[in-house]
């Protein structure tokens, strides 16, 4: 990665509700619901807390992932509902698994550490606001032993696109229905039921579903060391 000049991180001016709550344009899970607005709250907290344990201020931190400071300063306030995106654009700017930004949700609490079940219908879904890409974590965060799982599903004719995420940080994609065509900067290619794709995530990418049903994924992230810094 020496020499190497890092891709610009999009703004997030769209992805983060403003101090106001005007409205959004993703959302996790409906405008100003109870379990949103707790989910954002938590995820507020786990930046304010790795932001204070790199030494950064709010303004070096808004100049990293291209937003206002007054937009995360609400985010850390718990007054703000971030989506899928915002979360992600977050956790690379501070550079920590997307899962580094969940700890206190629902989604790292277990009943017993040791042996755990999620049933299909069970898990935070987090979604995008038209519902056609969904993304439900599989793991709970906070257990080193626990690998980065998320469900992936896009409904017929969705594409996602994908900022580069931290360095060194890969993505296994394992197709279970559907089929999917990814981009990684320059290379594509379209997989189906029991294909697996294993490529580097801190670069553009995108996942589009060229068929006519939804198509389903397991994607596991794993990260390097630099980007594990925070973890």
């Amino acid at each position: 990665m020496s020499g190497r000049r890092r891709p610009p991180t999009p703004r997030l001016d769209d992805a983060l509700v403003d101090e106001v709550k005007a409205q959004r344009l993703d959302s996790l899970s409906g405008p100003d619901s109870p379990e949103g607005r707790a989910l954002g709250a938590a995820v507020g907290k786990s930046v304010a807390r790795h932001r204070a344990a790199r030494g950064w201020t709010l303004e070096r931190l808004a100049e990293r992932s291209g937003t206002r400071p007054a937009l995360l300063r609400a985010l850390e306030q718990g007054q703000g509902v971030p989506s899928l995106r915002a979360i992600w654009h977050l956790a690379t700017a501070l550079e920590v698994p997307f899962g580094a930004l969940l700890a206190g949700t629902v989604l790292s609490r277990a009943a017993d550490p040791d042996f755990r079940i999620q049933r299909s219908g069970q898990g935070h879904v987090i979604s995008s606001a038209d519902g056609l890409f969904r993304s439900r974590p599989l793991f709970a965060e906070g257990d080193p032993r626990a690998p980065e799982v998320y469900e992936l599903t896009l409904a017929a004719g969705c594409r996602e696109d994908a900022a580069p995420h931290a360095p060194r940080t890969f993505e296994h994609l394992a197709m279970v229905r559907g089929r999917l065509v990814v981009r990684c900067a320059e290379a594509a290619a379209e997989i189906g039921p029991g294909d697996a794709l294993f490529f580097r995530a801190d670069l553009p990418h995108s996942y589009e579903n060229p068929g006519g049903e939804d198509a389903v994924a397991h994607l596991v992230m794993t990260y390097g060391a630099a980007s594990s810094a925070g973890r």
